[in-house]
């Protein structure tokens, strides 16, 4: 079953925004990456902190991720098809997600069939079989 795993949010300030999710809900911090994002859990959903690049850039929750069976893969993506919803690659700096696409309402969402694992500021998946299909492509 198709699970949605993370939300990722643009903030000012990712740092002062993670302490805030950590102190108030306990939320544990997996990592955080020199350009100022922050990876956060509650230890099901987890949510990413990500600084935004200029001050005209829009605030707030900018994606979420769905995590899907691989057995699900034709059924979604036929689905989407026929709904006319286009799928999208993302850029190459993100192996961690198989494709990208926007919902009936233009909210945008990836979609992968391996979840993401955060090591301090090193973000990997967690299915390397899948990561070394992706550097083949």
């Amino acid at each position: 079953m198709a699970k949605i795993r993370h939300i990722a949010i643009f903030s000012g300030d990712p740092a002062n925004l993670a302490e805030f999710y950590a102190d108030v809900f306990k939320m544990k911090i997996n990592g955080r990456s020199k350009e100022g994002a922050v990876w956060m859990t509650d230890g099901y959903m987890d949510i990413a902190l990500l600084p935004r690049r200029h001050e005209l850039a829009p605030q707030g929750v900018h994606h979420f991720g769905i995590t899907i069976d691989a057995d699900e893969k034709e059924h979604v993506y036929r689905r989407m098809k026929e709904r006319g919803n286009l799928v999208m690659k993302p850029p190459p700096v993100r192996p961690y997600v198989e494709d990208a696409a926007k919902d009936a309402d233009g909210n945008k969402f990836d979609i992968s069939m391996s979840a993401v694992k955060v090591r301090g500021s090193t973000v990997e998946m967690k299915d390397e079989a899948k990561e070394k299909d992706l550097v083949k492509a």
